[in-house]
C-alpha cells in the first residue's frame, strides 16, 4: 500500500507542477495540447522505469534527513537547558559571593572581587 502511496504522491505532484506550468506558458491551444501529451507521455514512461527500489531508496533517504532533523532539534534542546542551568548557577554564585562579602574580613572581600571577575569573564563567553 504504502509503495502506491508514494507512486500516487509522485504522479500529484508531477501532475500540479505541470499545470503550474501550462497556466503559466503563453502558448495556442494546439501548441499546449502538444505539450500536454508529451508531458504525460514523459512522466509515464518515468512511472514505468520506477522500481521498488527506487521507491525505498527515497524512502529511507527521506527518513535519513528526518532522523537528523530530530537529532539537530534535540542537541539544540540540550544546548539551550545548558545554557539555562549555567546561568542558573551564576546566578547563585554571585548571591553567595555577595552574602559572603558582607560578612567576611578584608582578605576575604578581595578574594570575592578576584572571584567575580573571573564569573563576570565567563558572562562575557555567552
Amino acid at each position: 500500500m504504502s509503495r502506491h502511496s508514494g507512486l500516487s504522491k509522485f504522479v500529484v505532484g508531477a501532475g500540479i507542477g505541470f499545470g503550474v506550468g501550462l497556466l503559466v506558458a503563453a502558448k495556442s491551444g494546439k501548441e499546449t495540447r502538444k505539450d500536454i501529451k508529451e508531458k504525460f507521455e514523459e512522466l509515464e514512461e518515468k512511472i514505468k522505469n520506477l522500481s521498488y527500489e527506487d521507491l525505498k531508496d527515497g524512502a529511507i533517504e527521506k527518513l535519513d534527513e528526518l532522523k537528523l532533523k530530530i537529532n539537530e532539534l534535540d542537541q539544540d534542546k540540550a544546548s539551550e537547558i545548558i545554557k539555562e542551568k549555567i546561568k542558573d548557577i551564576k546566578e547563585k554564585l554571585t548571591e553567595l559571593s555577595k552574602y559572603i562579602k558582607k560578612k567576611s574580613s578584608p582578605v576575604v572581600k578581595n578574594m570575592i572581587s578576584e572571584i567575580n571577575t573571573k564569573l563576570d569573564l565567563l558572562s562575557d563567553d555567552d
